[in-house]
């Protein structure tokens, strides 16, 4: 594992017009260290993504998480309020990308390019509380490709990216 710091005071967002704070969570066990807070324009109720992602990846299936992705047609945005010093990222694979999670309680709450730490590209639906999962369409991406998930389709599979490779056996990780 490396230790990869996000800045210390990173910087704040200024809500765009029509924009407002959408769900915000903390982590970090009862003393509450850390606080993320996702933006973005109303959607059908209220301010929420419209879509979540399941990946099959090794990692993402392990983690259980369904991403709720910054930028694109989101139109989300998600600021790091205060706990970056709460914060370990797990490097994984090809090293672009890195699992933030809590030291303290180990929750996993977003992800990030390593090129950019301070970018956050999507964030662990997962841990937002009032947060209706069946007010969001699930999208699936099969980068496993296995056609395996753990949820149930909202919409159509998509092929991944990521080369196929052979099935794992019963002395693999995978």
């Amino acid at each position: 594992m490396v230790a990869l710091r996000l800045p210390a005071e990173p910087a704040r967002l200024t809500p765009a017009a029509g924009s407002r704070s959408l769900l915000t969570f903390g982590w970090g066990g009862s003393d509450g260290k850390g606080r993320l807070s996702l933006r973005g324009r109303a959607y059908h109720h209220g301010a929420a993504p419209s879509s979540v992602l399941d990946c099959n990846c090794s990692i993402c299936r392990r983690y259980g998480t369904l991403w709720a992705y910054t930028g694109g047609k989101q139109n989300l945005s998600a600021t790091l309020i205060s706990g970056a010093d709460a914060l370990e990222a797990y490097i994984w694979g090809n090293r672009w990308i890195g699992f933030w999670r809590c030291k303290t309680c180990g929750c996993l709450t977003h992800h990030t390019a390593l090129g950019e730490p301070a970018n956050i590209r999507g964030v662990n639906a997962r841990m937002f509380v009032n947060f209706d999962p069946t007010s969001v369409t699930i999208q699936r991406t099969d980068e496993a490709h296995t056609g395996w998930f753990w949820t149930r389709p909202d919409a159509p599979i998509r092929e991944g990216r990521q080369p196929p490779t052979d099935p794992p056996g019963a002395d693999d990780w995978r």
